[in-house]
């Protein structure tokens, strides 16, 4: 069986062929339309060929006569009979030139011609053999055309490929795409929903330096020693002392981690009610925090490349691992099997990440994904399935250790990128200095896809809800609504955060807004 580029270039050879073919016969085969026309162009024919033989012929006869009659002289009193000469050559040329066609069809040779009675336009003043070469350059152009069009494989293929992509990126095509850009016939105010329910501001000092995550319907904040709640009304809850001086803070379901980068203390909560204070062997750089209260958490272990560690929520190790030869960059775990993802980076020829599985009651991983070219720098389960954050791409892994999906942004530049507790993705680009935004399902279809006026800072999404900036400019709404909601902050931006369908959290270096719309 021959494959597509062999089936095309047979094509391809096939039509050359056939426009050399025409080339020869352009002008010999050019069928007549009905039986007058038939008649009427032969007997113009015959008349024009036979008036056009005897003249010539005469003419022909008369100078040879002369010329074996008389000498070559080049006196003075001879010029007036061959200028008369030349001046009755000259309208019998003429007279033959108007019985043939208008576009100066050379007849001097034996080739019986049809006789065309057309108007050719700007042709007029072109020879047959022009005519013949625009009609192959154009039969060319054709077979190219052709074959740009069928072909998809090689340069051709990979050229189409790219064009493609960087034309969907600047016109996009999915249905969200007309809901989610504003009306350009609107003012810019009128594009959005300014208006607004409430909003309070909230003093709080080293805003910029404190961890801030949604919880319930506000936001938990960590900072050195302190951890409080804020709720969506603005109003601090509770608050609390701690141990922790550079918390890193996590919240799923009801549990509250913190654990202490750079040093051991790990601190599980529910609430304001401490569950357990444990110190981990080794030094901790990263956590992370399951719905069921299994905490893991990245090590810096002695010897080795890193390690890990699993808490269950009475605070007792259930597992732990240690990489000898790639670097621990980031792990998480499941509520659903308890299964640990751990992403190792090699970087001695080329960055490549490993991607392995364990199960906590097993000592080795039962499941390897390596992804070359790619710096993994997160890790999320959401069910069974965890979602893979690298520099250039974000890949779905099933519990198995399956792919799920692979998303490449090789040809872009993935700058954040946020994830619901649904699955639900919304990345943020800079494709050659065109910032966009991409939502992804969680099986990482394209759902929606603007490309935005101007570079985004931070992002958010949760339940379809997404929030971004474009300086002090916020926008904020469902995915798919035909108007977005349009806040201007009263200060430069240091994080963005949803805690509801209608409200969320600006936070500024010293104090937080709570925004209802």
């Amino acid at each position: 069986m021959k494959n597509d580029d062999e089936i095309n270039e047979s094509s391809i050879s096939d039509l050359i062929h056939y426009a050399e073919d025409e080339k020869r016969n352009t002008f010999d085969d050019e069928p007549e339309t009905d039986d007058e026309l038939d008649d009427e162009i032969t007997e113009t024919d015959d008349e024009t060929v036979s008036d056009k033989e005897e003249p010539v012929s005469e003419e022909v006869s008369e100078e040879n006569k002369k010329t074996e009659e008389e000498p070559v002289s080049e006196e003075a009193d001879e010029e007036p009979e061959d200028e008369l000469a030349l001046e009755e050559a000259d309208e019998e040329n003429n007279s033959e030139e108007e019985k043939t066609l208008s576009n100066n069809v050379n007849y001097d040779d034996d080739t019986d011609y049809p006789d065309y009675e057309t108007d050719v336009g700007f042709f007029d003043d072109l020879k047959i053999g022009d005519h013949k070469g625009i009609i192959i350059g154009v039969i060319i152009g054709i077979i190219v055309v052709i074959a740009f069009i069928m072909i998809d494989t090689g340069i051709i293929g990979n050229y189409k490929n790219n064009f493609s992509n960087n034309i969907s990126k600047v016109f996009k095509t999915s249905k969200t795409d007309k809901n989610q850009l504003p009306d350009p016939t609107q003012k810019p105010d009128e594009q959005y929903n300014t208006e607004i329910k409430s909003n309070e501001i909230v003093s709080f000092e080293g805003a910029n330096e404190t961890e801030f995550v949604p919880y319930k319907n506000g936001v938990v904040c960590a900072k050195m020693n302190h951890m409080s709640y804020i709720d969506g009304t603005g109003t601090v809850v509770w608050e609390i002392d701690t141990a922790i001086v550079d918390p890193i803070l996590k919240v799923d379901g009801n549990y509250i981690l913190i654990a202490e980068k750079g040093r051991n203390k790990i601190c599980l909560y529910i609430d304001n009610k401490l569950q357990y204070d444990v110190d981990d062997p080794d030094t901790v750089m990263s956590a992370e925090l399951s719905s069921n209260g299994d905490v893991v958490v990245v090590t810096d272990k002695s010897s080795y490349r890193g390690g890990i560690s699993v808490y269950n929520k009475s605070g007792e190790q259930i597992f732990s691992w240690a990489s000898g030869s790639d670097a621990v960059i980031c792990a998480d775990i499941s509520a659903a099997s308890r299964s640990v993802a751990v992403a190792l980076l090699n970087s001695d020829v080329t960055a490549k990440t490993t991607v392995q599985l364990f199960n906590v009651n097993e000592t080795e991983s039962y499941a390897k994904i390596e992804m070359p070219d790619t710096v993994v720098y997160e890790l999320q389960f959401v069910g069974d399935k965890v979602n893979a954050f690298g520099d250039n791409r974000v890949t779905g892994i099933s519990s198995s250790g399956k792919i799920v999906y692979d998303n490449d942004f090789s040809n872009v530049q993935l700058t954040h990128s946020a994830i619901d507790s649904n699955g639900n993705k919304l990345l943020a680009f800079d494709d050659g200095n065109i910032p966009m935004l991409n939502l992804y399902s969680k099986n990482g279809f394209l759902k929606n896809s603007t490309t935005l006026i101007g570079v985004t800072d931070f992002i958010d999404i949760n339940k379809k809800y997404i929030l971004y900036n474009i300086g002090r400019d916020i926008y904020f709404g469902k995915t798919n609504s035909k108007v977005m909601s349009k806040y201007t902050a009263a200060m430069d931006i240091k994080n963005l955060i949803i805690v509801s369908d209608t409200t969320f959290v600006v936070i500024y270096s010293n104090s937080l807004e709570v925004v209802t719309v």
